[in-house]
């Protein structure tokens, strides 16, 4: 008998393979270099966030004017703004300071909703520096200066200090965005994604870190000691370099405090003090955290939220790429999203 043979494959089955084997390519290079993955991840970080006290709904202890050499009490009078722009700065960072006032600091209004920007410092090493720091706060009113040395090991202090003074002199405001000097803001977007949430309330937004080990290398500048933070990984938290609060969740915040033992990594300390008040950190790929972008028309402009290591003279270029919604990128950009920017981020790198 004649072995029979298999009719031979029609051209459409093998089209249809190698579209599905396409497809599911693509799907597995955005689960790992895009923001899918990440999205996915965070949606079951809720059931495992139990706080220790549950949410704090009475008013924690404020700052008084005693614990700024520079309190600018009537920042935002006479209106509180929808968002409120916190730049934890440094007194030398003049530079850094003028760049983000000459681009997305300096505007009033974002996608429809008022905004304002201060930036948050601590004590210089000598008079002069203070002297000129008082007369730059006279010039713009936006600075907000703590009575402590500004030294690296001071940054979980600012944090607290700028989440208190926007609580004592900001109350109405309904979000606080909390960001470095060297992160590039797209506030016309990130206001209109707030904007459109069903709830202003309990939202601790960003680029969430999670299993991160404390640094026990002493001389590691990152260095936690076991006596600070005796536990394994730190609770997941949002990058320092850019997060939102909600204005009840910055009263949740520092509510936590007196309960918290500090440590000196401020983003986790805030993380810390937001599990203990009950506070479920939200994460997006759209806020960079650590990761630099590359210029792109489309990432800067209408994709990414938050971009870090932007330095003075690229700043004004970056805020240039800011033309609107639905002017920056093509439809097929705009489709891959943060996938194509990480993608792009990653060249940059090779």
């Amino acid at each position: 008998m004649a072995p029979r043979l298999c009719p031979p494959r029609r051209p459409s089955a093998w089209l249809l393979r190698g579209l599905l084997a396409g497809l599911g390519g693509l799907a597995l290079v955005s689960l790992l270099v895009g923001g899918t993955g990440e999205e996915l991840l965070s949606w079951s970080l809720a059931p495992f966030l139990g706080g220790g006290g549950g949410f704090l709904h009475a008013d924690p202890p404020l700052p008084g004017s005693d614990s700024f050499l520079l309190p600018n009490v009537d920042g935002c009078e006479p209106r509180a703004p929808f968002l409120l722009v916190l730049v934890a700065s440094a007194p030398g960072h003049i530079a850094q300071r003028q760049a983000v006032r000459a681009s997305w600091g300096g505007i009033r209004w974002a996608g429809g909703y008022p905004v304002r920007t201060f930036f948050a410092l601590g004590a210089p090493g000598s008079s002069e520096e203070q002297a000129r720091l008082e007369e730059e706060s006279q010039r713009h009113g936006d600075l907000v200066q703590g009575r402590f040395a500004d030294t690296y090991a001071n940054l979980t202090l600012k944090t607290m200090m700028l989440l208190g003074w926007a609580a004592a002199h900001c109350p109405g405001t309904a979000f606080v965005v909390k960001v470095d000097d060297d992160v590039f803001l797209n506030l016309p977007a990130l206001t209109r994604h707030l904007g459109a949430l069903p709830s202003p309330r309990r939202l601790y937004l960003g680029r969430i870190h999670w299993r991160v080990q404390p640094n026990r290398d002493p001389g590691n500048r990152h260095h936690v000691p076991a006596s600070a933070y005796p536990a394994g990984a730190f609770p997941p938290y949002c990058s320092g370099t850019a997060y939102v609060l909600s204005s009840d969740a910055v009263l949740g915040v520092l509510g936590a405090a007196p309960h918290v033992p500090p440590v000196p990594l401020e983003d986790v300390y805030v993380g810390l003090c937001a599990r203990w008040s009950g506070l479920t950190p939200t994460h997006t790929a759209r806020m960079a955290g650590s990761t630099h972008y590359p210029m792109d028309p489309c990432c800067y402009g209408e994709v990414l939220y938050s971009v870090h290591q932007v330095g003075p003279q690229a700043m004004g270029e970056a805020w240039a790429m800011v033309g609107g919604e639905g002017r920056a990128c093509t439809p097929l950009h705009r489709g891959l999203g943060v996938l194509r920017c990480k993608v792009l981020a990653l060249l940059e790198g090779l």
